[in-house]
């Protein structure tokens, strides 16, 4: 009896061990499925990720590309914006006359509207030395009076006229004779330079340049221009003002248009 007790009980505890042993099994395969799919999806997501970075790089690359070929676009635009302005036409003196008539009746019309008197006394000076007379640009010097010293080679730019725009005295408006009985009276005898002056200047490179001034400060034909010495070394008397390209557009069109009948 004992011995069958004893064996029973052996079988029991056999039993019980193969059971512990399934159970320790079954939750080691758990746990590696588990952990596959972790290291799966870890490696997934890795994946995306880096897919992701890919994709951001890629797309931070086409933008810098679109970003630097959009600005030496803009950069080869400015640049023949620039090399087409400073090109200048050579004009002889009877075309330049009949350029600066035609812009002068129609600014005529354009200072009518404005209630305002408009002048080709534009430059003008009294004694003087033997050199060049020029103004300063943003395009650099434009010659308004060659004397030779440096010479008309010397420039890029040159005046084929200009014309001024005040308000006169008198209350005249449109197309005016601005000039008085003598050069030493100047713009005093009619010019009321208590209100706005301008005066443009009409370069040979297609681009109209305007000097504003008046508006309490005396004004005269030389304003805004200046003399190269005798040698035409250096600048005797350089301008006080400088010209800037003007905003007028409407004014840069029609030199425009008046230069084109000549090229």
């Amino acid at each position: 009896m004992k011995k069958i007790a004893v064996f029973l009980l052996g079988v029991c505890s056999l039993v019980l061990l193969v059971g512990c042993q399934s159970t320790k099994k079954e939750q080691q395969t758990d746990t590696k499925a588990k952990d596959s799919i972790t290291v799966k999806s870890t490696s997934s997501n890795s994946k995306e990720t880096s897919e992701t970075a890919s994709t951001s790089t890629s797309n931070s690359s086409t933008s810098s590309v679109s970003s630097e070929s959009s600005t030496s676009i803009e950069s080869q635009s400015s640049t023949q914006t620039e090399a087409a302005k400073n090109t200048s036409i050579v004009l002889d003196d009877n075309q330049k006359t009949q350029i600066t008539n035609a812009f002068l009746t129609w600014t005529g019309q354009r200072a009518e509207i404005g209630n305002m008197a408009v002048s080709d006394w534009y430059f003008d000076h009294g004694a003087a030395g033997k050199g060049d007379w020029y103004a300063n640009t943003p395009d650099g010097q434009v010659q308004v009076q060659n004397n030779g010293y440096p010479g008309f080679g010397s420039f890029a730019i040159h005046a084929i006229g200009g014309c001024v725009f005040y308000t006169a005295k008198d209350g005249g408006i449109g197309k005016q004779e601005l000039f008085a009985d003598s050069f030493a009276t100047n713009y005093s005898a009619k010019m009321d330079w208590s209100k706005p002056v301008s005066k443009y200047l009409l370069g040979d490179n297609g681009v109209v340049y305007e000097l504003k001034t008046g508006n309490g400060t005396p004004v005269s034909t030389n304003t805004g221009f200046g003399e190269y010495n005798d040698q035409g070394t250096q600048m005797e008397y350089p301008p006080t003002m400088d010209f800037q390209v003007s905003e007028d557009s409407a004014a840069q069109v029609k030199l425009q248009e008046l230069i084109n009948v000549y090229q």
